[in-house]
């Protein structure tokens, strides 16, 4: 199942597409992804053949998981991602066991708040998104935000401003970045006030990234006077 699984995978790469994104995700000399693989797989084809493969043993979903190709990895998670609601307690464990091969934004950012996520929204415990916000690495930090989105999508802030405050002054722009994503979606999807007055609170502490971010979505007027900090 495991070779038929690789087969399919590999009959979407593109190397002019591998190319082209291999900076985006860090892939070169210095870069965060510098010892990964990328083939140029879209995610749209990694993700049909997920769901084609959605009963791939744990031992193989492992295998995935643990190799150096970022695609390969990305397989992995949708895997995981779909496997969720039969078994979430086992799909979280396999989650938080094997965060050292989540370690780039979009492993991050297309899977954190469908799984872990959900994970703690359902279970109405924070705890460990709480403790991954304190972490050295990037991206665990980076999910103790982004898996905020679960909470979000149902209108729900919890601690994730609390969390986003935490990281305001993170050495990383990744993190920069995220902080503002979030803030936007807690504008848009959850309270625009909460934001609003975050902003101006701590208009002094946001990088210009975090800031443009979490303004984006305000009405034009509206995002020149936050950017010019005239409240």
């Amino acid at each position: 199942m495991y070779d038929r699984l690789i087969t399919e995978l590999e009959k979407g790469i593109d190397g002019d597409r591998a190319e082209r994104t291999a900076h985006y995700f860090g892939i070169f000399p210095g870069g965060y992804g510098e010892k990964d693989t990328i083939l140029g797989i879209p995610s749209p084809h990694i993700r049909r053949v997920a769901k084609d493969f959605k009963t791939l043993p744990v031992e193989d979903i492992l295998k995935l998981l643990h190799s150096r190709v970022h695609e390969f990895r990305f397989c992995a998670l949708a895997i995981l991602g779909l496997r969720y609601k039969k078994a979430p307690r086992e799909t979280v464990e396999i989650y938080l066991d094997n965060l050292d091969y989540i370690n780039n934004w979009d492993l991050v950012d297309c899977f954190a708040s469908h799984i872990i996520g959900r994970w703690c929204l359902e279970n109405d415990d924070e705890t460990v998104l709480i403790k991954l916000n304190q972490k050295s690495s990037l991206w665990r930090r980076r999910i103790s935000l982004v898996a905020y989105m679960a909470y979000y999508r149902k209108g729900i802030l919890g601690s994730g401003l609390e969390l986003i405050d935490k990281r305001l002054d993170d050495p990383e722009d990744l993190m920069h970045k995220a902080c503002g994503w979030m803030l936007r979606e807690i504008y848009s999807k959850v309270d625009k006030h909460v934001v609003e007055s975050y902003v101006i609170d701590n208009y002094s502490r946001m990088s210009r990234t975090t800031l443009r971010y979490a303004i984006e979505h305000m009405p034009e007027d509206e995002r020149q006077r936050y950017l010019k900090g005239q409240f």
